[in-house]
């Protein structure tokens, strides 16, 4: 259980510090200087996320689609598993920040589906627009609360 929570620990934070790389060296300069949606705590509309959009270069275009579609992914997954592995100990409640950590993931890999959808696919489509937004908030909604119940969790049975 230790091994795999220090081997899924250790993948989430090198995909975290990956993507961070790659955000802050190419994307952001690529799109001068403007936060990409999944970034945006409170979510967003077309018009909020439009300067991104219409700023974004092609080569910043290809890495945010990259980590959109293939390191966040990693990230997502080993950290919700991350989280899951860690909780799973004591009371009945491992099962809860289990479920948690699944929900998580669930929700945050809809998110880059929708936000992929939307920058490379149907461009700026409203409806898409509007899921990813909500997915967006759902997403850091999930990940707080999951992380709150595994602290008061780890509080309890330490």
């Amino acid at each position: 259980m230790r091994l795999g929570r220090q081997i899924t620990g250790v993948v989430a934070l090198v995909s975290y510090l990956l993507m961070g790389a790659m955000v802050y060296i190419t994307v952001l300069p690529g799109a001068d200087w403007h936060w990409p949606p999944d970034f945006h705590l409170l979510g967003y509309d077309a018009q909020s996320i439009a300067p991104f959009t219409e700023a974004i270069s092609e080569q910043a275009r290809t890495t945010y689609s990259v980590i959109l579609s293939r390191i966040d992914r990693i990230f997502i997954v080993t950290l919700a598993l991350w989280m899951a592995l860690y909780g799973w100990r004591g009371s009945w409640v491992r099962y809860f920040v289990a479920g948690l950590a699944a929900l998580y993931a669930a929700i945050d890999l809809s998110e880059n589906v929708a936000i992929y959808r939307f920058m490379f696919i149907d461009v700026m489509e409203p409806a898409i627009i509007g899921v990813a937004h909500h997915l967006t908030m759902a997403k850091f909604a999930s990940l707080y609360l999951c992380v709150l119940v595994l602290i008061v969790h780890l509080r309890r049975t330490a």
